[in-house]
């Protein structure tokens, strides 16, 4: 009888996903557009950027499809932010969505007006945010 050897978890895990379900509760619970909601966005991003910006990665070679692929993927993010900062500009009060003016948050509204969808809206988000960061 051969035995593998036991994979093991990093021990970091469980209290990572831990405090993604605590803030995606959290988050759910919020009013959009308010000041809880936006705090609850800013502290994780910025910790992230943080902790991703202290990493030393090891040095990726540079190929022609790596170029490519950091032009689409960074014309994309600019598209996105710049539709972002320009909605939120324009409407008239930064704590009320638009409809003239829809940020993705005012779009994404109606499908994510129930708590349980609020949750898996925000749990989506972490994960995906988590996914792009471990890459």
């Amino acid at each position: 009888m051969t035995r593998e050897p036991a994979r093991s978890e990093p021990p970091w895990r469980v209290p990572l996903l831990a405090a993604s379900a605590v803030l995606a509760a959290g988050g759910a619970a919020t009013r959009p557009f308010s000041w809880s909601a936006t705090a609850l966005v800013v502290v994780p991003v910025a910790v992230v950027a943080v902790l991703a910006w202290r990493a030393r990665p090891e040095q990726t070679p540079r190929t022609a499809r790596l170029r490519r692929g950091s032009v689409v993927w960074s014309t994309l993010l600019v598209a996105a932010v710049g539709w972002e900062v320009y909605a939120l500009a324009r409407q008239p009060e930064w704590t009320r969505p638009s409809a003239e003016h829809p940020t993705l948050s005012t779009l994404l509204d109606p499908a994510l007006e129930q708590w349980p969808l609020r949750f898996a809206g925000w749990l989506v988000w972490l994960g995906v945010g988590w996914w792009l960061v471990s890459r």
